[in-house]
């Protein structure tokens, strides 16, 4: 028997967070002790998920070097002490996301002798991520059982080795869409009542933003948007759509989860044009809504997606825009989701109980 579920999200907000809140709220509905490990400025959560706000991330400095070292002090002098505290050996740890400190919250919960389980999310590493290679190759080798959201992923950890793998849904936690947020979206978004091609979250350069203004400049009929907080080549983005008059408006900012939801809503088509991908809370936060989406043929972004780029030209995406609008989707059912998670902690624990390698 599974005394308590731990998942430990430290970020709080974003895709990860979503993803962390709906698997906690689906355990929770199966009759399961479940508790939410997260930052004490989390975004909201359903009333059922219960949160322990035990991380504190120092997020006003403007210097990172400051918020990192600050973040991490406060993480190992009183956030680890308190996991070591609350978590019991009958416990399942599930990590979600990668964060520097993972091999610790890895060490901490195998010092409790609990059964571990990573999502790293991500079976790639970006640059600009401090720690990133220690904090995956521990999520990888170190855990009872490795979770991915794709076939793709899955494929990519056998040849790598790591064969202690299950694939899982990608859920997130979606709140009931306002339709008033959803129309100031388009009002702003899409003044002149045309269609819409939508790439939102996060930008980087990684998604390929130039792509996605290339294609949308070749569609007469619509209108793009790029949303989200900006994380390197916003300006780069506003010089291409003020060189081409491409018809796409830009807007940098973070946006909650509320915010979010509704902006997807008010897309034709939510576009995935990216260079590297596991996989994409944006699609999956789509396929919830029933908001069809067009990706380039990327790791495991077509297994979610209405429509896959042949190639990753900008005709191919513009067509595959094209393509996804006239099949259109209907919302995903996820209402089995939580059971799928529940029986890869039973067969974590069951590797435990025989003696299996960690990571094979």
């Amino acid at each position: 028997m599974i005394r308590r579920i731990h998942l430990i999200e430290s970020g709080g907000r974003g895709g990860v967070f979503n993803h962390s809140v709906e698997v906690a709220a689906g355990l929770t509905e199966l009759g399961l002790d479940v508790v939410l490990h997260t930052a004490d400025d989390c975004d909201e959560a359903p009333a059922p998920v219960a949160l322990c706000r035990c991380v504190t991330w120092h997020r006003a400095s403007p210097s990172r070097m400051v918020r990192q070292a600050r973040t991490s002090a406060r993480y190992v002098l009183r956030t680890l002490p308190h996991l070591h505290r609350v978590i019991g050996p009958e416990d399942v740890v599930h990590i979600q996301g990668m964060f520097a400190l993972t091999p610790e919250l890895v060490s901490v919960a195998r010092h409790r002798n609990a059964t571990v389980v990573t999502s790293p999310h991500n079976t790639f590493v970006r640059s600009n991520a401090p720690g990133g290679g220690r904090a995956l190759r521990s999520a990888l080798q170190d855990a009872d059982r490795v979770l991915v959201y794709s076939d793709a992923d899955r494929r990519s950890l056998a040849a790598r080795g790591v064969t202690n793998v299950g694939r899982v849904p990608l859920v997130q936690w979606t709140p009931p869409v306002e339709p008033a947020l959803v129309e100031r979206w388009r009002a702003e978004l899409n003044p002149d009542g045309g269609k819409l091609a939508l790439l939102p979250g996060q930008l980087r350069a990684d998604k390929n933003p130039e792509l996605f203004v290339r294609a949308v400049a070749q569609l007469p009929d619509w209108r793009g948007a790029v949303v989200g907080a900006d994380l390197g080549p916003g300006r780069q983005v506003d010089e291409l759509i003020a060189r081409t008059g491409a018809a796409v408006t830009t807007t940098y900012r973070y946006l909650d989860v509320g915010e979010f939801t509704a902006l997807v809503a008010a897309a034709d088509v939510v576009v995935a044009p990216y260079e590297v991908a596991s996989q994409s809370g944006v699609l999956a936060v789509a396929a919830r809504l029933g908001v069809p989406t067009a990706v380039a043929p990327c790791g495991g972004l077509g297994e979610l997606a209405t429509a896959v780029a042949r190639d990753t030209s900008v005709e191919a995406v513009r067509d595959a825009i094209v393509a996804a609008h006239a099949l259109g989707a209907k919302p995903a059912d996820t209402v089995d989701a939580a059971n799928s998670y529940l029986h890869e902690y039973a067969t974590a624990r069951q590797g435990r109980t025989n003696g299996r390698p960690r990571g094979h």
